[in-house]
């Protein structure tokens, strides 16, 4: 067996691996048991390399619409959330640190490509794909674009929180018990300083 293949073989890289799949089968799931609360009829499909899983629905009304379209990035939100609020879970697992990369960097990329790449979200005449544009489809741009604004913003912050969860860290990231400040310095300029408590 050659050396790539002892590599794809390692603990780490297939924890790690579950991990991300499964947080893209739980944002799907989550379209799909939505779709199933709402009444809302969906097919589903081999996607893209940028959208493995896509679907099609037909929402009864804008507001099922717009609950099938936004459940699978706040199943990502919440199910981060989750995992950093629990002291039960090992935020160093492999698996865990896989699940958040997806629920993290998902929902970063999601946002960035709504507003810049537009390969996942975008539209051609009545046709449209990704989920922040099927909200601007059943809700307004105004709605898609706070809710973009909202996911890039919380998926940072809970980045940052888990980032500071991990062993790698450095300590002055992981607790409290390094702060820097800064005094201004005669002219001009600032002097940085660690307190240590």
């Amino acid at each position: 067996m050659g050396r790539v293949s002892r590599s794809f073989l390692n603990p780490f890289f297939l924890k790690f691996s579950a991990g991300i799949i499964t947080g893209a089968l739980i944002h799907e799931g989550a379209h799909a048991l939505v779709g199933v609360i709402t009444d809302t009829k969906m097919s589903w499909k081999a996607g893209t390399y940028n959208q493995p899983i896509a679907f099609t629905e037909e929402a009864k009304s804008k507001d099922k619409g717009i609950a099938v379209y936004s459940a699978g990035l706040l199943s990502q939100i919440i199910s981060a959330e989750v995992i950093l609020q629990s002291d039960k879970i090992d935020k160093n697992d492999s698996f865990i640190r896989g699940l958040m990369t997806w629920n993290i960097l998902n929902a970063l990329f999601y946002s960035l490509d709504y507003w810049f790449f537009k390969i996942t979200n975008k539209a051609n005449g009545d046709n449209y794909q990704g989920d922040l544009k099927g909200i601007e489809h059943y809700g307004n741009e105004a709605l898609a674009q706070s809710l973009a604004i909202s996911l890039a913003a919380l998926a940072t912050y809970q980045g940052y929180r888990f980032i500071k969860t991990q062993t790698w860290a450095p300590d002055w990231l992981k607790n409290n018990t390094h702060k820097f400040s800064m005094s201004p310095l005669p002219g001009a300029g600032f002097f940085f300083y660690e307190l240590k408590f």
